[in-house]
């Protein structure tokens, strides 16, 4: 037999690649079949290249906007039709002026169409497939049970995503939570990003109705100006991907900042308008004298490029506003969640996951960006003890800061020791195992959760205000 813990890595790749090629098929069909819970792990996984091989890693990006549908027509518009009839007395037709019957997203619970409210207010109509609450329940809880035996430093993120999920199966709740936050975020962040606005008078436990924004997936958008930088220099975007990912591997890629990166967007911007203003002038000059006779010439303008330092600033500053001031933020913010809307603006959706933090918990967590920011290595193990209540066998320092790095602050080589982050993982938990019956270094998921209280962190200072 082969005995893969003594090989180098490239071996193992070399042994293991046939093995991912021939299974990653079978394991994308049933996850497509099966959905709920293992649709909705694929799209978490696909968020890290590390978390799988390439093989899987393909088919798990695609499921972040390209899930396929369940319902048919007929079956979304019973199932929307009988959950208002069941909850607010009316029918479909009732409230809707327009159905429209093809839907217009999917996802790992449910479908999404659009559709007219009877005032003219154009809506999205999120409506929950039948009886995937039980199914999903069911999967979770048999990933439980196995992890426990097997890989037991899994199960306190197991128990925080059933929770999380588990409250993504009541749209009303997904209503108010719409609502709180477009509350909190929309005065200061409107002109950047929207939120859109949950029409809760018409909102059932399977059917949310939400004002419908017009725009693309930002995902979609980057891969199609991505899509052309590799059409322009004659390679594939895998190609693309590839490279830079071995550049950043090998440590030959030019990392910038976002406001460096914002900038240089900008430039460019304003060099494509400067070029498309000269050459529209002899346009111009047609249109002001024989166009008034003749017929008026089309100005051609070129489509700019997205400026991706802009949109992750403003992302980062709103989900920091949300985490830190608000205590209340979106605990499922994958790109297939993030909209370019028509009018500039970036489209924040799908508040189904909501986590809400007191005050005491930001602090800390305020206390502990500070603390790697200057690394304070002090400060960030008294945070590690007495905030976050992560305790294990042996209370090793050392461990215990890769672990808060890995999940607050970088997950660099200097942390993760170039493992990827299964391996990383266990050799912490072999390392200084988290010791039956205690929440472990990876109790932060039931510190966040609210299960374990913070303490012993005083008052609030100035600094972390500013943070904030």
């Amino acid at each position: 037999g082969i005995n893969a813990e003594y090989m180098g890595e490239e071996e193992r790749q070399r042994i293991f690649a046939p093995l991912h090629k021939e299974y990653a098929p079978e394991v994308e069909f049933h996850t497509m079949r099966l959905r709920g819970f293992y649709l909705k792990q694929a799209q978490l996984l696909s968020i890290r290249s590390d978390f799988l091989p390439p093989e899987y890693m393909k088919w798990c990006k695609e499921t972040q906007d390209q899930a396929p549908v369940t319902m048919s027509a007929e079956e979304a518009y019973n199932a929307v039709d009988k959950s208002f009839r069941a909850s607010l007395g009316k029918g479909l037709e009732d409230i809707f002026e327009y159905w429209e019957p093809e839907p217009c997203g999917s996802a790992s619970i449910g479908q999404c169409h659009r559709a007219r409210l009877k005032d003219g207010t154009e809506v999205a109509v999120k409506v929950q497939y039948p009886g995937v609450e039980a199914m999903f329940r069911s999967d979770i809880k048999n990933s439980k049970d196995f992890c426990a035996l097997a890989m037991p430093q899994f199960v306190p993120g197991l128990r925080e995503i059933e929770k999380q999920f588990l409250t993504e199966f009541d749209y009303t709740l997904e209503a108010q939570n719409l609502n709180s936050v477009r509350a909190n975020v929309m005065p200061r962040w409107g002109d950047r990003v929207c939120v859109p606005k949950a029409h809760t008078d018409v909102c059932t436990k399977e059917v949310l109705v939400m004002d419908f924004v017009k725009g693309k997936k930002l995902i979609q958008g980057v891969k199609a100006q991505f899509q052309k930088y590799a059409d322009s220099v004659g390679k594939t975007l895998e190609q693309l991907e590839e490279e830079q990912k071995r550049a950043m591997e090998d440590g030959t890629f030019k990392y910038k900042s976002i406001d460096d990166d914002a900038a240089q967007t900008r430039r460019l911007q304003n060099l494509i308008y400067g070029m498309d203003l000269v050459k529209n002038v002899p346009r111009f000059l047609y249109n002001w004298t024989l166009g008034l006779v003749a017929g008026q010439s089309s100005y051609q303008w070129s489509e700019k490029p997205i400026n991706l330092g802009e949109i992750m600033d403003a992302l980062m500053s709103v989900h920091g506003q949300e985490i830190l001031l608000d205590g209340e933020f979106n605990g499922d913010p994958h790109p297939g969640n993030i909209l370019l809307l028509d009018d500039g603006r970036i489209g924040l959706i799908d508040y189904g996951q909501v986590k809400r933090l007191d005050l005491e918990k930001r602090l800390a967590l305020a206390r502990l960006f500070i603390a790697f920011d200057k690394d304070d290595r002090q400060m960030i193990e008294k945070l590690r003890i007495c905030a976050f209540n992560a305790k294990s066998r042996f209370m090793r320092a050392d461990i215990g800061y890769k672990l808060l790095a890995f999940w607050f602050d970088r997950d660099t080589k200097d942390v993760t020791m170039g493992m990827d982050i299964h391996q990383f993982l266990e050799w912490c938990e072999a390392e200084d195992p988290c010791g039956e019956g205690r929440p472990g270094l990876l109790g932060i998921y039931d510190w966040l959760a609210g299960e374990e209280n913070s303490r012993g962190m005083g008052a609030v200072d100035d600094e972390i205000i500013m943070v904030a």
